[in-house]
């Protein structure tokens, strides 16, 4: 396939009070130039105009900013480029009372003497355009069980009936809002964001989807937006179109796939275990309560929803050099096992450098990432700053990473378990084809004997959770 080059918007302007109008006005032109709605647009417009009062007050007469608007999966965004690292430091913190509670945001250091902003709203669909298709969805499971289906890549003309899909099973609850809009998602399958198949019955008619989501420049892509229609669950067609994505992503020279299978049922985790994809981590609080399918009641209700997150290799991975913390040295070599890639435990060694590099962002569903691209000596004092910014944000549930192969990891970690974080698994080649450790930290209760799981694999990992969970606290 073709790689296709990123569509945005971009301006430079010098960082005084005065341009804020300019500012407002270009923000919204662009988000509606990427398909945002008006008032989404004019959202993303004010939540950009905060960001540049702000950074106004802490510049120095004479620096400048760039502002760019694109879009990718469900969202616009805008980010804002800025120099001056220490005059910019604390950005997070002033920002925090300002984010809109709906708004997506991240800060990050960017080259050794800058930083980035960007927030980012979902490129919400009027209510009309979803009641208008028609919602004639194959419902005979008598003739669903002996009727022929095929796996096939779709069209353009498919992008309605992959629609009404999503509609029978989630209403209009579904995440991913572009499977609702026939001309976004068919825009985002021509820029290789997005590379689906389909499940066909004998009629010709779609019944099932699933698709890689794939950002630009990465090596692994996540398996998501997987749907069959009632009538015809129990043919194990996830699981058969899941292994025609591996073909595809095979093709497109990718190392490996990842899915975020749901915990309140086991039906996407029985297709993992099928498809070679075991389970390597669990994302505990990572979305709102009413993150299900339509017209359901489930035995997790009353708290926040979690995931597990499963990976597939696609080629033989190279051996794992890496720098596991003590406590969780085991369960680590365990994953890679179980992913059937070699890694060995490296002695803990000193971080490698004085300061660290990190990453801060939250999403719309109140979940907040910190990652250490690089862990320096500094990390404590690095992570209690980050960790306030994340939940002054509005933060419910928030993830600490850094790089498996870092010898600073050791030391982040242990900061970590005193701030109340406990493990959550490992990525791998999530970052720059690099692994990552992942601990977690939940503002909110959350019963983990709740959780539907269905592997021995994903028990006994809760399991090891729940007992480091309370051990730090």
């Amino acid at each position: 396939m073709e790689k296709k080059q990123t569509r945005f918007s971009e301006i430079r302007l010098p960082l005084e009070l005065s341009r804020s109008e300019l500012v407002r006005a270009f923000v919204r032109e662009a988000a509606l130039l990427e398909g945002a709605l008006p008032s989404i647009a004019t959202q993303t417009a004010e939540d950009s105009l905060r960001a540049w009062a702000v950074l106004c007050a802490l510049a120095n007469g004479s620096d400048n900013a760039s502002l760019i608007v694109s879009s990718w999966r469900r969202d616009v965004h805008c980010r804002i480029l800025v120099k001056g690292h220490a005059r910019f430091s604390r950005l997070a913190q002033s920002l925090g009372d300002l984010v809109r509670p709906d708004a997506g945001f991240s800060i990050r250091e960017r080259g050794i003497d800058g930083w980035e902003l960007s927030f980012h709203r979902k490129i919400a669909e009027e209510v009309e355009q979803l009641e208008r298709f028609d919602l004639a969805i194959p419902q005979e499971a008598a003739t669903a069980a002996s009727a022929e289906v095929r796996i096939d890549l779709p069209t353009r003309k498919d992008a309605a009936a992959i629609a009404r899909c999503f509609l029978d099973v989630y209403g209009h609850n579904y995440v991913h809002t572009e499977v609702f809009s026939p001309q976004r998602y068919w825009s985002k399958v021509e820029d290789g964001a997005l590379i689906p198949v389909v499940a066909r019955n004998e009629k010709d008619e779609v019944i099932g989807h699933v698709a890689l989501e794939r950002e630009p420049g990465a090596i692994i892509a996540e398996r998501g937006e997987a749907v069959v229609v009632n009538a015809y669950r129990g043919r194990h067609l996830l699981e058969q179109m899941t292994e025609r994505l591996s073909e595809e992503a095979q093709k497109l020279g990718l190392t490996g796939i990842y899915a975020l299978p749901v915990t309140i049922h086991t039906f996407s985790q029985r297709n993992d275990e099928r498809a070679g994809m075991p389970v390597c981590a669990v994302l505990l609080g990572a979305a709102p309560e009413t993150s299900h399918p339509k017209d359901a009641n489930y035995p997790t209700h009353g708290q926040r929803q979690s995931y597990l997150m499963t990976f597939r290799f696609l080629k033989e991975p190279p051996e794992r050099r890496i720098y596991a913390p003590e406590p969780y040295r085991a369960v680590m070599l365990g994953i890679y096992e179980s992913l059937g890639a070699k890694a060995a435990a490296s002695q803990s060694g000193a971080p490698a450098a004085e300061n660290s590099k990190t990453k801060v962002s939250i999403d719309t569903r109140g979940y907040g990432k910190i990652h250490f691209e690089q862990v320096g000596a500094k990390a404590a004092i690095e992570l209690n700053q980050a960790f306030q910014d994340i939940l002054g944000l509005g933060a419910r549930a928030v993830q600490l990473s850094a790089p498996v192969d870092d010898p600073g990891l050791p030391l982040l970690a242990e900061e970590g378990r005193k701030r109340g974080f406990f493990f959550c698994g490992v990525g791998p080649a999530f970052f720059d084809d690099r692994d990552i450790l992942m601990l977690q930290f939940l503002s909110d209760p959350l019963d983990l004997d709740k959780l539907q799981l269905y592997t021995d694999r994903a028990r006994e990992l809760v399991s090891f959770i729940k007992g480091d969970r309370p051990a730090i606290h």
